[in-house]
């Protein structure tokens, strides 16, 4: 795209993000499912992950204790997570821009626009940040930087950790990056331990425990399609079906070989987009909960793999986020089990192992034969 046209849809994208972020700070005080549980969380008493649940690691439990201590009620409570996500995102354009350059932030901040309500209302805008940050600094040779911000964006989401076999590349960086990340995560890590006990990571892993597929994940969707088993409002997300007691840890293990090689192989190609697309789709579709912002995750790894050369994933990235925004529109119908509604949530699955597919495809192919490509 020429540097002008660029800059025009940079802007409009921008003026999107803006404006989004002002509809969700005005409503921010109202109720709202998440919303309230995050204040919920925040404002329990006892010890959390044991006197009362918390389905958020740690990291992200000590911001929401930090935001209510600060703010002391509910509707200041919304608006401040709202303005925390702005910032956020701010950091994740600009990190993006001073690292990767005009094309990469101008196509992240033109995939995110269709999802950006969901980001501003949620809290993966945190974790998204610490990720961007740790790659960025991986990327400018700031290995220690690189560890910490990984290590905490996994005490916000657990899902930054699938990008830390980057840490490893080059050699010479391995002992301050891999040093670092250990020693921030350990730190998290006891913190945990001596505010809940060792029963929170089985919590945050399990969701509170749920037992049923929800209803956008891979299984669930599937489920919603093709059967006529009712849902269920369950920890927070509608579910369908049941499986076992440690299904979802049994997942997140499961994706964890794949994740890892995919992490490695980016280090060893110097491909981190298509590290990131393969690493996070990957724990995405063996998900038992996969909600719509969690498709947020892909796209900093999309501007990346955009500018690096690998279209295709970047491609269906930007697919999977419209699909995802095509049945949020009309989720009522996905929950009333509308066939062509729930049809859009499979349909965007597929397309998502698809980009999974796709990215771990790139990562295999030798660093010439991608270059070939290339040119």
């Amino acid at each position: 795209m020429p540097r002008t046209r660029a800059n025009i849809a940079l802007t409009l994208a921008l003026v999107v993000h803006l404006v989004t972020a002002a509809i969700s700070f005005v409503l921010a005080p109202q109720p709202a499912g998440d919303f309230d549980r995050y204040y919920e969380i925040a404002s329990g008493q006892g010890r959390p992950y044991v006197d009362f649940q918390v389905e958020h690691p740690i990291g992200t439990f000590l911001v929401f204790r930090a935001i209510a201590n600060v703010t002391g009620g509910r509707a200041a409570f919304g608006r401040a997570v709202v303005t925390l996500n702005l910032a956020a995102d701010a950091v994740i354009m600009s990190v993006i821009w001073t690292t990767w350059g005009l094309a990469a932030v101008t196509y992240y901040a033109i995939v995110s626009a269709p999802i950006a309500g969901l980001l501003f209302t949620r809290i993966d805008f945190w974790s998204i940040m610490a990720a961007t940050i740790g790659v960025a600094a991986w990327r400018r040779g700031r290995p220690a930087i690189a560890g910490a911000a990984l290590a905490i964006g996994a005490s916000l989401k657990l899902w930054p950790a699938v990008l830390a076999l980057l840490l490893l590349d080059p050699p010479a960086r391995r002992k301050a990056a891999a040093g670092m990340f250990i020693a921030v995560g350990a730190a998290l890590g006891f913190t945990a331990l001596a505010l809940t006990g060792a029963g929170s990571v089985l919590e945050v892993l399990t969701f509170r425990g749920a037992h049923g597929w929800q209803i956008e994940s891979l299984v669930g969707a599937t489920i919603h399609l093709f059967t006529d088993l009712p849902i269920r409002m369950e920890s927070g997300s509608w579910r369908i079906g049941d499986m076992g007691n440690h299904t979802s840890t049994v997942l997140f293990l499961a994706s964890a070989p794949i994740c890892l090689w995919a992490g490695w192989r980016a280090m060893r190609t110097k491909r981190a987009g298509a590290g990131w697309l393969a690493g996070v789709s990957t724990l995405l579709v063996l998900s038992a909960l996969l909600s719509p912002q969690y498709i947020g995750w892909l796209i900093p790894g999309g501007a990346i793999a955009w500018v690096e050369g690998d279209r295709r994933p970047a491609w269906l990235t930007v697919a999977v986020v419209v699909l995802t925004q095509l049945f949020w529109m009309t989720y009522q119908r996905v929950m009333d089990g509308v066939p062509f509604a729930v049809g859009l949530v499979v349909l965007r699955n597929l397309v998502l192992i698809g980009l999974a597919v796709s990215a771990l495809v790139t990562l295999a192919r030798p660093r010439t034969a991608l270059l070939e490509t290339e040119l």
